[in-house]
């Protein structure tokens, strides 16, 4: 049986090999996924873009792994270190018919981006590409990639974002950027990390992914329970802010409308990753339909419309048609027939 293996190397002045280089290093990532999503976001919070450049997957996850688009690197350009990295289908605020979408179509900067540095297709290629490979593993995702030796410096979606907010510090592109993980708050944040990913990041899986009717009541009692709870954080913030500047002066309230220290923190990007998807995605896919965040939770509602619209690494970085096409095309022992649904009529309101 295969098993899963991390690499989990990080990136500092003081490493043997993985140093601190502009145009060194490379994220190969999913747009679909939430867990993927964080490293991207980290990357555009940091002002890493013209640092560490971006190869979006193809949305379809197959049984070999994720694949890549095949394409003119020439036409490529400087994609791959903008914001989005090129992909142009983050772009889409309302729902599009997908029509007759196959699963092989695979168009560039659509249904993924061109890998400049090797034209590879698939993200097993990367793995087996390593010095005295040898690998044996499964092909985990995302991947922080290292140019110069050729080898993962690595693939634990938790820690690249860490790696991200430190690593390069002392580079000018990153001077002035948000400290997602402050030291005075690094431990609040580390439990509330811990805690959510349990209760919401993981949790709308046991909803979704239960087998008997039994286990999914119960788990989704437990996760709108849970929900509650988030919901009752960002109100208590909320109130906090409206003391402060007025509960009329809402552009100012949003300005500081976040989990910790009226900043954006890594609990931010954890939260958001998992909230854009619930309305177009989970609602549906994972039957968690009894509560929506657009009708039945207002401060979680204006929180994630405040990222998406004000904050331009959250909605850039956001791709509405890859996630809805990797969850109902690839989980398809949750949807056999692989239809896309066609709404929400907008994926996400206006602020």
């Amino acid at each position: 049986m295969t098993s899963i293996q991390h690499f989990e190397e990080t990136i500092s002045k003081d490493h043997p090999v993985y140093q601190p280089e502009k145009g060194r290093y490379w994220l190969y990532l999913s747009a679909g996924c939430p867990f993927a999503q964080r490293t991207w976001i980290t990357r555009a919070l940091k002002g890493l873009e013209s640092v560490i450049g971006v190869t979006v997957v193809h949305w379809k996850l197959g049984e070999n792994g994720w694949k890549l688009v095949a394409g003119d690197k020439a036409a490529l350009g400087n994609a791959p270190f903008s914001i989005d990295g090129g992909l142009t289908s983050s772009k889409l605020h309302s729902s599009t018919l997908t029509g007759a979408l196959e699963d092989s179509r695979k168009e560039p900067f659509v249904d993924g981006t061109v890998d400049p540095n090797y034209g590879i297709t698939a993200i097993k290629q990367l793995y087996e590409m390593m010095p005295d490979s040898g690998y044996d593993g499964t092909f985990e995702f995302p991947v922080l990639w290292d140019l110069k030796t050729k080898t993962i410096v690595n693939n634990n979606w938790e820690q690249i974002p860490t790696i991200l907010n430190s690593a390069f510090a002392d580079l000018p592109e990153t001077r002035g950027t948000v400290d997602i993980l402050p030291k005075q708050f690094a431990d609040e944040i580390n439990a509330y990390n811990k805690w959510m990913t349990t209760h919401i990041n993981f949790a709308v899986y046991d909803v979704g992914l239960a087998e008997t009717q039994e286990a999914y009541e119960t788990n989704l009692v437990k996760f709108y329970r849970d929900l509650d709870e988030v919901e009752a954080k960002l109100k208590a913030v909320y109130d906090s802010l409206a003391k402060k500047h007025g509960s009329t002066n809402e552009e100012a309230i949003l300005k500081e409308f976040f989990l910790f220290n009226n900043q954006i923190t890594e609990s931010d990007i954890r939260l958001y990753a998992t909230l854009i998807r619930f309305d177009p995605v989970y609602a549906v896919h994972f039957k968690l339909n009894f509560r929506t965040i657009r009708a039945d939770y207002k401060y979680l509602h204006l929180y994630m419309r405040n990222l998406y619209w004000n904050h331009r690494e959250f909605g850039a970085t956001t791709s509405f048609n890859h996630m809805k096409l990797l969850y109902f095309r690839s989980q398809l022992e949750v949807n056999p027939r692989g239809l896309v649904p066609f709404g929400p009529e907008k994926n996400i309101l206006e602020l």
